[in-house]
Formats: structure tokens, sequence, C-alpha cells
């Protein structure tokens, strides 16, 4: 009876794990014959949708919020319909994946991850939703991707003549608004601030004082250098407001409370509003002209394959 009862279980499972399978593996589309099915689709929605709520920080839920539910499934769908377009046609040019700078790749991610914390890949994975084989394969696709951008934009370089013949009919984009060089150093408690006070009373370098003190890890190493201030610049009010009281050369006496902690701040040159000089600006305006017109002719690449392809939308409407 026990034996009848077991088998009955393990046919239930079998009947419930083959359902499971068929429709992991049951197509949703197909790319010139070659099908997309749901368990490829079910992998990326994950992943883009854990990509969404990261940078919006917010959770989605399924129930409520149609419409995002909605844009995140059309991404999905069309993301995975050009990855297989563009393995299609990397495989028709002989374009063929690096495995090796794949690994590497991934062996540097995992190195860098579980430096930052214990098991700091594995939350990585869990936080973005991806499997390692998923990691592998969308780093593989990325890289194809851009072999091929490469390989079509080759030729595309802008001249000096078109560099300033933008920048001469697109002044407004150049406007310098000005304002006054500031450094600062950030600190947990007043305390620390005010010892970083009384050293710099006593003579002590804020750049060094900055690399010994500050927790604003993004410029401790550059002296605390926050470049340019004025009154547009996106900084808390009371940061901003000590900020621009100080005449060069000046820092402030008392610590300056914001929800970050305490700062001491400095102020060096001030700089007058006006446009930026062309030199100054020419060889990053001709690099982000050039991307341009190379993400352009890519994405004209891209609509082309997906002109030219059979491409057949299987999911139920």
């Amino acid at each position: 009876m026990k034996k009848k009862i077991l088998m009955i279980m393990v046919l239930c499972l079998a009947v419930f794990l083959a359902g499971c399978m068929s429709k992991a593996s049951k197509p949703i589309a197909e790319v010139n014959g070659d099908k997309i099915t749901q368990a490829d689709y079910d992998a990326l929605y994950a992943v883009i949708k854990a990509d969404y709520e990261s940078t919006q920080n917010v959770k989605v839920d399924e129930q409520k919020d149609k419409e995002i539910v909605k844009n995140i499934q059309d991404k999905t769908f069309d993301n995975l319909i050009l990855q297989k377009l563009i393995r299609q046609d990397a495989a028709r040019q002989g374009i063929k994946i690096d495995q090796k700078e794949v690994d590497e790749t991934i062996a540097y991610i995992k190195s860098t991850k579980d430096k930052e914390s214990q098991d700091g890949f594995k939350k990585f994975l869990k936080e973005t939703n991806f499997t390692e084989t998923g990691l592998n394969e969308y780093l593989q696709t990325q890289q194809l991707n851009t072999k091929i951008k490469d390989k079509i934009t080759a030729g595309i370089k802008v001249d000096d003549a078109q560099v300033r013949q933008y920048y001469d009919d697109n002044q407004n984009q150049f406007e310098d608004q000005g304002g006054i060089h500031i450094y600062h150093i950030l600190t947990s408690d007043k305390q620390k601030a005010l010892e970083v006070i009384n050293k710099l009373d006593s003579g002590a370098d804020f750049a060094v004082l900055a690399k010994e003190y500050s927790l604003d890890e993004s410029n401790k190493n550059l002296g605390g250098d926050l470049q340019y201030v004025n009154e547009n610049t996106n900084f808390v009010p009371e940061f901003k407001k000590a900020a621009l009281a100080l005449k060069p050369g000046q820092y402030t006496q008392e610590p300056v409370k914001s929800q970050f902690g305490y700062h001491v701040i400095k102020a060096g040159e001030r700089k007058a509003a006006g446009i930026m000089p062309f030199d100054q600006v020419q060889e990053q305006l001709k690099a982000q002209l050039e991307a341009e017109q190379k993400d352009s002719a890519f994405n004209e690449y891209l609509e082309k394959l997906k002109k030219e392809a059979d491409i057949k939308d299987l999911r139920k409407k």
C-alpha cells in the first residue's frame, strides 16, 4: 500500500515537473526561426525588474503597478529580440565570443564584490537577479554588441571644423555659470570637525587633512575638491549658504552641520560667469559628437536588422 502511494506521488511529481519544464521551454517568440523561450524571458525579466527597483529605489507590485510592469515586460521582450539578432548577425560576420575575456570579467566582479563584503558576489547575484550562467550570457552578448558596433562605426570620424561649427552654433550649451572653488572635509561628529579647524588654525595643509579625516570617499584624495559652487549648484542649503559666504582662502570657523555629518569648508578662487573657451571643450566635444554619431549609426543598423528579420511574437495577447 505504501509503495503504491509512493508511486502515485512520484508520478504526480513527474507530471508537475513536466508541466513546469514545458512551460519554461515554451517558445514566446521566433527570430529568423530561432526560438526564444519563456525561461529566457523570465530570467531577463527578473534582471530588468531588479535593475528598475534598484535605480528607482522602489518595490514593484505586480498587481498594482500595471503600467510599470507592462513597460518592463515590453523592454524584456524587445531586449531578447535584439540579443538574438545580434548573436545571429555576429555568427554571419564570423565575429566570435572571446570566452577568456568574459571569464576574466566575471572573475574581476567576483573578486571586487567579495572584497566589499563576505559572500559579496552571491549578494550581487541576488540583488540583480542574475544567475552566474545568466551573467555569463549577458556579458557574451555585450561583448558581441561592442565588437559589431566597433566594426560598423569604425569609419565615423568628426573633424575639427565640424566640432568648431557645433560650438559656434550652440553657444548656450557652453555657458559657465562661474562660482567659487570649494573644498570640504566631512566628519561624523562635531568634535572631529573642530579638531580639523584647530589644525588649520595652526597652519596644517587642507588637502593633507582631507585625506586623513574626510569621510567623503569621492574626493578625499583630491583634497576635498568639489569644483565650482554657485547659487544653482545642487547642494543642501546649509552647506551651500556657508560655502558661498566665504572669501577666497577662507575656511569655516565653525563646523557646518548637514544630513551627511559635519563639514569644514574652504574657499578657493572665484570665477566669473561666461562662455567656456573653445580650446577648453574641444577634445571632450569631439568625443561626444563622435559617440553620438556612432550611436545613431548603430541604432540604424539594429533597426535594419529588425526590419529585415522574420520575427514572430508568440505571446498570448
